[in-house]
């Protein structure tokens, strides 16, 4: 897929749908490179795609159809709250679409998703060296200083079945 550096006259925040799925995987590789194996991507796809998933994908896309940006989210119930909360899981921008308020764009319309479906919360995680990420967070949330623990159950013994 060729993307052009012209500016973007129209942009639209779609659900993903089977027919953005090529331009949603070439942009979703670019942003996990070969993190992720053929079966795992097959797999996310078929849950974004499940309307009962709750798993989703929010995709800009360009006038002519091209697939800019995505966002994936995962909406699930949380102690403390009658309504549910939003985990942003993936926020990425196609490198040459970047500064031009796609994000932004984004972040809205997860927003006005979240107002409508009666989100508690949208909660995500970024890596503090990510400036410009940073930079878009600090004027859309509030930040919050607390330190991050996983226990990569099934994630360390894929690792040990890779390394040996």
């Amino acid at each position: 897929m060729v993307f052009h550096h012209t500016p973007i006259t129209r942009l639209h925040i779609v659900p993903m749908s089977a027919e953005h799925a090529v331009g949603w995987r070439s942009l979703w590789r670019m942003n996990v490179g070969d993190a992720l194996d053929k079966a795992v991507v097959d797999h996310t796809e078929k849950l974004i795609l499940d309307p009962h998933s709750s798993l989703f994908a929010l995709l800009a896309t360009t006038e002519t159809n091209e697939v800019i940006a995505l966002l994936h989210g995962v909406v699930h119930p949380v102690a403390g709250s009658m309504h549910p909360v939003c985990y942003m899981q993936d926020l990425f921008v196609h490198p040459a679409r970047r500064r031009q308020g796609v994000a932004t764009r984004l972040m809205e319309a997860l927003s006005a998703k979240g107002r409508v479906e009666k989100w508690d919360r949208i909660y995500w995680l970024t890596d503090k060296n990510n400036i410009d990420a940073q930079a878009l967070y600090s004027n859309n949330a509030i930040t919050l200083d607390f330190t991050f623990h996983i226990v990569p159950i099934g994630m360390l013994d894929r690792l040990k079945e890779t390394n040996t």
